[in-house]
């Protein structure tokens, strides 16, 4: 569906807007008298869904599947005669794997920012809570 525009122009806007929408949506929360560990649960489904939101956006980059089986599969050296015919093939699949690599190199970088750091926050919240259970007992 994307997969001719370049991936900085579709996930550059979406990050702005999900990074806003985060923003405003933490602010709420500090607004409402909730202890640390509900505040890091309710920012990690947050970040889930935004998790989502933005890797539905990477697999609607991605090559798709039909397209790619379109370049056709020479079996026989006639098919592919002439070296314009050659250098069509490795375009078009040299095309596909770049786009794919790119959609993975996001697709990392996304987890890593979105949900590593939202579950360490809840780790994190859930171990004060344990230290603090057990100095009080």
């Amino acid at each position: 569906m994307f997969s001719e525009v370049d991936l900085l122009f579709i996930l550059g806007p979406a990050l702005l807007v999900i990074f806003l929408m985060l923003v405003i949506l933490n602010a709420r929360l500090k607004s409402k008298k909730l202890s640390d560990l509900d505040i890091a649960l309710i920012r990690l489904k947050y970040s889930a869904i935004a998790f989502g939101a933005l890797l539905l956006l990477l697999l609607f980059s991605l090559p798709s599947t039909p397209s790619l089986s379109t370049f056709g599969y020479p079996e026989i050296t006639e098919q592919i005669n002439s070296d314009t015919k050659i250098l069509n093939y490795l375009q078009d699949y040299n095309r596909a794997i770049v786009r794919t690599t790119q959609v993975v190199h996001w697709a990392i970088f996304l987890f890593i920012f979105f949900f590593i750091t939202a579950i360490l926050s809840v780790a994190k919240n859930l171990q004060t809570n344990q230290i603090r259970i057990t100095s009080e007992s």
